[in-house]
């Protein structure tokens, strides 16, 4: 009994659309003409070349990848179609198949796919950066992992729970954990800065323990998601509190001498936290 699954034709590669066959795991026959194979994959064209040599011309070739796999990655062969939309359930076997058969522009639209622009911030962003930056590691694909990498340190803890089926190799793990802490590292400083500032006085809290309370809950949320979208919204709640300043402060500024409100102080460190959080983090030596 023959344990191969019943043949039927793709609907989109139908019999005669090509003339060679190739047919997936769950016994699905792709037409398809040699040319197309010959032309986009090296891996093809040698197979084609081998079977072209033999007394029997091959007609077709029994393949492992499934017929949902196929029919993505056939559509990169044939100019008349166009590529199905990336799908987070299919896309690692077509990455698969085209690391297998050389298929570069596979890779390329992947990347043009998951990659848009963000007008407001003039840089690139990443849909889904978890999985990204896993499907990057695991292909060797060192941009999209640095760009991955970028999301991923500004991002809220959330994104680190997307369910997906691949590793996370664990240098890349480890070097992103380190340059969350050094980026938290940073807003830290900052923080205390200000609040060393604003414990010379404040109406807004009778001690310096209230100042610090005040910040408790930014601390927290920065832990959450250092970015300067976290920082920017307690900024502008601060900034309705204009009873900050002592008389100490009050007296200096009688006297001429220039006093930053804390929203002010953050303001001022604007263009240093956007311009960190625009940079591409680099790979240490060796890990792809």
């Amino acid at each position: 009994m023959s344990s191969h699954p019943p043949r039927r034709h793709s609907e989109e590669f139908p019999e005669n659309y090509g003339d060679f066959q190739l047919v997936s795991s769950d016994g699905v026959v792709f037409s398809i003409p040699r040319i197309f194979l010959s032309h986009v994959s090296p891996v093809f064209r040698d197979m084609l070349e081998l079977g072209m040599e033999s007394p029997n011309e091959l007609a077709e070739l029994q393949l492992t990848e499934s017929s949902v796999t196929l029919d993505q990655l056939l559509r990169f062969f044939d100019p008349l179609k166009d590529p199905a939309p990336i799908d987070t359930k299919t896309v690692e076997p077509l990455l698969e198949s085209a690391r297998k058969y050389q298929i570069e522009h596979v890779f390329k639209y992947w990347e043009e796919q998951m990659v848009f622009r963000d007008e407001a911030k003039q840089i690139a962003k990443v849909y889904s950066p978890l999985s990204c930056l896993v499907l990057a590691c695991h292909f060797g694909r060192r941009e999209m992992t640095r760009l991955a990498l970028r999301e991923l340190l500004r991002a809220p803890s959330k994104e680190f729970q997307t369910p997906t089926r691949a590793i996370i190799d664990s240098g890349v793990l480890s070097h992103l954990l380190q340059l969350r802490q050094a980026r938290l590292k940073q807003m830290m400083e900052r923080i205390v800065e200000v609040q060393e500032y604003m414990k010379k006085g404040t109406r807004c809290g009778d001690n310096h323990l209230d100042v610090v309370h005040s910040f408790l809950g930014l601390i927290i949320q920065l832990m959450d998601e250092p970015s300067w979208g976290t920082l920017q919204q307690y900024i502008n709640s601060w900034s309705k509190c204009d009873g900050w300043r002592s008389s100490n402060h009050r007296g200096m500024l009688a006297s001429g001498k220039c006093i930053l409100s804390p929203t002010e102080l953050f303001e001022k460190w604007k263009p240093d936290i956007l311009a960190e959080e625009s940079e591409l983090p680099e790979l240490p030596s060796g890990l792809l």
